[in-house]
């Protein structure tokens, strides 16, 4: 049997009984394929030969593609079968939405690479019959992981899109008019078309100069992409749908920017119609921003988060609604045996926003490898709760020596038996984990005063509390009894007071020992964020 034949063979079969596995709601798959020889028994067995789909490239080559899929945060990929005997290089997935991923495969024939793009679209399993996954070829047009995203709405409908700054593109000086312009290319109706569009930005001060190529391409909302750049920090928005589209900018927020663009990220979540900014940022005892070599802040680290909900283009405004010190996390007794390094490649859950993914793993000496410890711990961190929510172990190091990015997607739930949603990702009736805190029980205010005062009596006769894990040095009854009196000074009103107080003694003093390791200048927000936190 030809190369051919056995793979049309292989995803002609009919699909299993989809009620046997229940697939994530959401995956993080990796930027670049994982290419398997021919017939791999990775690909053709088990959950994955549900995900199994084939075509052919520009060239007549029989290709086939199916789907690792794991529950956050481990990692997830696309993995991808060539003939014996070719090479594909540099082949990665370039954007995801709803039930489909744009994929780019570039082969190796006669000591020439072809490059063509593919869609792959999930299975229909909750359909009569359930339907195979398919992979289809695009027409010819020269696309980029950097700047290229896909939109998924309703059953039909799907757009492909690149924005590419004018300036960008050419090679004399830019001037300010070419730096308000840009080259839209979308693919729409089974055609490529190119449109020069101005960029509207609200006000003269937002104006900046765009980037070369975007750090990430987000799918929200009604049909709406946005392009993130995290280097100036700023997003462009556009319908892809609109007979005339616009592209829409907006600042992100201003914050303590540091070191590269993974370091921070932008993501969906929430059922598709918010987005969030997560930055994290070096600190100092001293409270200032940056690296330190400083014994008490080495490796420390603060995490600030913004969430936007999208709507008119006037009224959405970033909302900041987390902070997170690096001292909270390795206080907990489920980070003990994980290193000692600052997170970095922040990814958002797409159904819960206060789920975040990092990576944690040793750094590099600058810029290179060498003989260090190249495996990635991949840490889901519930920002709200402060908790570490699971832990996955990445020992492939290309992820680290590739720098790859991690793109969200729900492709995986489309494998479900009742996925309940149009192709576009919506979910639809199906109940959102609550993630809500119970409302707190009514005691009358000078009751509660009283306890806090005899829980800060118990805590300051104490002559030290012992540190949660060896991260974190022990605590002086001086400190805390230092930290209590400087509450007051920070203009909070009465019932604010009373709620600090019951904040910082919860939890067998875990929240007074991080409000203490914090530097001052941050308590005070720190403080308020809890406040609010414990309202909502």
């Amino acid at each position: 049997m030809t190369a051919a034949a056995t793979m049309e063979a292989q995803t002609a079969q009919t699909p299993s009984d989809p009620s046997s596995t229940t697939f994530p709601r959401w995956v993080m798959l990796e930027q670049y394929l994982k290419i398997e020889a021919e017939g791999s028994f990775c690909s053709t067995s088990g959950d994955a030969s549900k995900t199994l789909a084939a075509a052919r490239t520009s060239t007549g080559l029989p290709i086939q593609v199916s789907l690792r899929l794991a529950e956050p945060p481990a990692v997830s990929c696309v993995c991808l079968q060539i003939p014996d005997g070719l090479h594909a290089k540099d082949s990665e997935v370039l954007a995801a939405h709803g039930d489909s991923v744009l994929i780019e495969v570039s082969i190796e024939e006669k000591h020439d690479y072809t490059t063509d793009y593919f869609v792959y679209n999930a299975c229909a399993a909750a359909a009569e019959p359930p339907r195979l996954p398919s992979l289809s070829l695009l027409p010819p047009f020269h696309l980029g992981y950097h700047g290229t995203g896909l939109v998924r709405r309703g059953e039909d409908e799907l757009v492909l899109a690149r924005l590419l700054t004018v300036s960008s593109a050419r090679s004399e000086p830019a001037t300010p008019e070419l730096m308000r312009v840009a080259d839209l290319s979308l693919f729409r109706a089974g055609e490529w078309s190119v449109r020069r569009l101005q960029i509207r930005f609200r006000d003269t001060s937002e104006f900046r100069e765009l980037p070369t190529f975007w750090n990430a391409t987000v799918p929200v909302g009604d049909g709406l992409l946005c392009w993130v750049d995290l280097r100036c920090l700023g997003i462009v928005l556009c319908d892809v749908f609109e007979e005339t589209p616009r592209l829409q900018y907006l600042p992100l927020p201003r914050d303590n920017i540091w070191g590269r663009p993974s370091n921070r990220n932008v993501c969906v979540t929430a059922g598709g119609n918010t987005l969030k900014f997560v930055n994290i940022f070096p600190r100092c005892c001293c409270g200032g921003a940056g690296a330190t070599r400083c014994k008490l802040s080495r490796h420390a680290y603060t995490i600030h988060t913004w969430t936007m909900r999208i709507g008119n283009g006037d009224d959405m405004e970033w909302v900041k609604d987390g902070m997170v010190d690096a001292t909270e996390l390795w206080a907990l007794d489920s980070y003990k045996g994980l290193r000692i390094f600052p997170l970095d490649h922040p990814v958002v859950s797409m159904d819960d926003p206060d789920l975040i993914c990092f990576w944690l793993h040793e750094l590099p000496v600058d810029g290179y490898w060498d003989y260090r410890d190249r495996s990635v711990d991949l840490l889901m961190v519930n920002t709200r709760s402060k908790t570490i929510h699971s832990v996955s172990r990445y020992e492939d190091g290309l992820l680290c020596m590739r720098d790859d990015h991690l793109i969200p997607s729900n492709v995986s739930y489309f494998f479900n038996s009742c996925p309940s949603s149009g192709g576009d990702g919506t979910l639809i009736g199906q109940r959102q984990k609550c993630i809500e805190r119970q409302p707190p029980a009514i005691v009358d205010d000078d009751e509660q005063l009283m306890r806090i005062k005899r829980r800060r009596a118990s805590i300051t006769t104490n002559p030290t509390l012992q540190p949660a894990s060896i991260a974190e040095p022990s605590v002086q009854a001086s400190e805390i009894s230092e930290a209590f009196q400087e509450i007051p000074s920070y203009g909070l009103d009465h019932d604010e007071i009373i709620k600090a107080y019951s904040i910082l003694s919860r939890d067998n003093c875990r929240e007074i020992r991080s409000f203490i390791r914090l530097p001052k200048n941050e308590r005070k927000e720190w403080l308020l964020m809890e406040i609010k936190a414990n309202e909502e």
